[in-house]
């Protein structure tokens, strides 16, 4: 079944005469349109995109022939809410978490049917994968994996975090991938204690630990791989770590399965830092889906409600558990993971058994 009819299948099923689709990857998910600064109106009868002249003809060539253009003449909004007056209809939807506080009070003031803010109806649908999505994942993570064995024969003592992850992103745009996913982590030292530390000017030196988490995009699809390697030798133990970090994420990949719950597979991972006594130095979530884009739902998470979602076939999730030693370093390890109804498949090929010594 196409998206647009499933789109509007879900419509039917929540019983939403209306809806204001504001997200550009929600956009982007149902009906291929790429631009920005667009919204779509829908009914279970019509969909509309409401653009402006800049991207009527992008919008031809990519939306399927059933969604409706209609370039707005006052605004974005204000046309919007003009044809949510002019429907006839009792209510309208809208993705109140795409709106600020100010716009979402303006929106509601300014229409005259029920006004009902509700989240997740398309992030539902987007949380498994098709056959077209996955193989753009998988090209993403090719050129991550081609991206890894090359910088690994670049790093050296003397670079810079952020001459390696230069390096990384040129490699990746010119290998087949048409950008970046979010902007390459390089941390080195004792700023591999931060767990989302983006490359700086720091110079990388011998007895450096050093995670890299990084990732490509193909046709709006995003990979999402962490690999973390020492410069030389490093703290027996960041060493030893290393080793636990491997082991947690074998035994969440061994054991995810669809039906599976995200609190089951959270337990599984954490279980593994907590035989070993340095659960608290794991400080954040056990994983999360990707797509278009790069952190989605459902997480690998024990918090209430999140935690009761279960895994279903075709759900693309990073398993990327780490360890944290403040004064010392951390360690982390990440891979893409498709989930189906038997064992799980890593898409990534790059290396990780063993801890990756740069020569010195």
């Amino acid at each position: 079944m196409a998206r647009v009819e499933r789109f509007i299948q879900k419509l039917n099923e929540k019983h939403i005469a209306q809806f204001v689709m504001l997200n550009p990857k929600n956009i982007t998910y149902v009906t291929g349109f790429t631009g920005d600064e667009s919204l779509l109106l829908a009914t279970p009868n019509k969909l509309t995109l409401v653009t402006d002249g800049r991207f009527v003809e992008q919008a031809k060539r990519e939306m399927p022939e059933n969604v409706t253009i209609y370039r707005w003449q006052k605004g974005l909004l204000a046309d919007t809410i003009k044809l949510i007056n002019e429907s006839g209809l009792d209510s309208v939807v809208f993705e109140a978490d795409q709106l600020t506080y100010e716009q979402g009070r303006k929106f509601v003031e300014a229409i005259s049917p029920d006004v009902i803010p509700m989240s997740g109806v398309v992030e539902e649908m987007r949380w498994t994968k098709d056959p077209e999505e996955l193989a753009d994942i998988r090209k993403a993570v090719q050129v991550v994996d081609a991206t890894f064995l090359y910088i690994l024969g670049e790093i050296h003592p003397g670079m810079t975090e952020m001459a390696v992850a230069a390096k990384m992103e040129y490699f990746m745009k010119t290998h087949g991938g048409e950008g970046t996913s979010f902007d390459t982590i390089v941390a080195s030292g004792i700023r591999s204690t931060f767990a989302h530390g983006e490359a700086s000017h720091k110079v990388i030196e011998a007895g450096d630990i050093l995670t890299m988490d990084f990732g490509a995009l193909v046709n709006g699809y995003a990979s999402d791989m962490t690999r973390t390697i020492a410069i030389g030798t490093v703290d027996p133990k960041l060493e030893k770590a290393y080793y636990q970090v491997l082991e947690a994420e074998q035994a969440g990949i061994d054991a995810v399965t669809a039906g599976m719950t995200s609190r089951e597979l959270d337990s599984i991972i954490r279980g593994v830092f907590k035989k070993y006594g340095v659960e608290q130095y794991f400080i954040h979530g056990a994983g999360h889906n990707v797509g278009l884009d790069i952190h989605e739902g459902p997480y690998i998470t024990s918090r209430p409600g999140e935690g009761d979602i279960k895994f279903q076939a075709n759900m693309l999730e990073t398993i990327e558990p780490g360890l944290y030693f403040p004064g010392l370093g951390g360690i982390r390890i990440e891979d893409d993971v498709l989930i189906t109804d038997g064992q799980s498949e890593v898409l990534s090929t790059a290396p990780r058994r063993d801890l990756i010594k740069i020569p010195v």
